[in-house]
């Protein structure tokens, strides 16, 4: 059915409706008349199919709400589902290791609490400076925290913002846990608690577009740097309530490098034209 809002009414007066004018003429209606009248009952049924269309129209408005609704509550019920599995997990395996996980307050790539993060253990490439820590597996076995400076292999680590959102949900869960563990303020905790639900649970995080996603975990890394650095100082800040202002940067910054992506994979697939061949001379 066709929006009966951007519907026309037809000329009635035209010959296309001769024959219907004809069927309402009599000794008291003449063909002008008839012709209002076909257009008058056009107007009472095109009136009933505008208020079922709108109707219609606002039904599916909200079920589409109601199920983006739902949607966000099972994702935020499958998030606490899987911290609530990984603590379970991660208290068993704090029986058998006591030394591990990150120092009080200091910055860390999420990378380092990833599943292939906590295997590999060895390096990382800071996004912020040298004062960021890094995770090392010393002869004992055990691990331990040390200045990026002193890192040699640096090429296995990901940096936040090109985490994949399956590792990203593995590490936030284990950095909680190993907050905790070295007893961080307990505002401190629940302000990431907040902030790392309030990206699993953005719209962005749920779009066809991996622009946006991307963007999400570049906010998260640049965000969670800054509050880091900010700590004790007059720009302290929560993490708690997104910033939507930082957020769109950080979207066009993204979209920034996509698009310096594609220019750069032109200029590669280009291919200049030979130089022209020298005259021959004549014989």
């Amino acid at each position: 059915m066709n929006d009966p809002n951007l519907a026309v009414r037809p000329d009635f007066s035209s010959d296309d409706f001769a024959e219907a004018r004809l069927q309402l003429t009599s000794d008291t209606v003449d063909d002008g008349q008839a012709a209002r009248i076909l257009a008058t009952l056009w107007d009472i049924q095109n009136a009933k199919d505008i208020r079922r269309w709108n109707a219609h129209r606002e039904e599916e408005d909200q079920m589409a709400r109601a199920l983006a609704e739902q949607e966000a509550e099972e994702a935020a019920q499958k998030q606490r589902r899987l911290r609530e599995e990984a603590e379970a997990a991660l208290a068993e395996e704090r029986k058998k290791n006591k030394a591990k996980y990150a120092p009080k307050g200091e910055y860390c790539e999420l990378y380092f609490f990833t599943n292939d993060g906590l295997a590999e253990a060895e390096a990382f490439n800071p996004s912020v400076d040298d004062e960021a820590l890094t995770l090392l597996k010393a002869d004992n076995g055990q691990h331990i925290w040390v200045p990026a400076s002193n890192t040699r292999d640096k090429s296995s680590v990901i940096r936040d913002e090109d985490l994949t959102w399956e590792q990203f949900g593995e590490a936030s869960v284990r950095l909680l846990e190993a907050m905790r563990e070295h007893e961080w303020q307990e505002d401190r905790i629940e302000m990431h608690v907040k902030f790392w639900t309030a990206l699993e649970t953005h719209p962005w995080r749920r779009s066809p577009l991996t622009l946006l996603k991307r963007a999400l975990l570049l906010y998260q890394s640049q965000q969670r740097q800054r509050w880091h650095r900010a700590i004790g100082m007059a720009q302290a800040f929560s993490l708690a309530k997104l910033n939507i202002g930082v957020l769109n940067d950080a979207r066009e910054e993204i979209h920034a490098r996509e698009r310096n992506e594609q220019l750069e994979n032109l200029r590669q697939v280009s291919t200049p034209l030979p130089p022209p061949s020298p005259s021959l001379p004549f014989s």
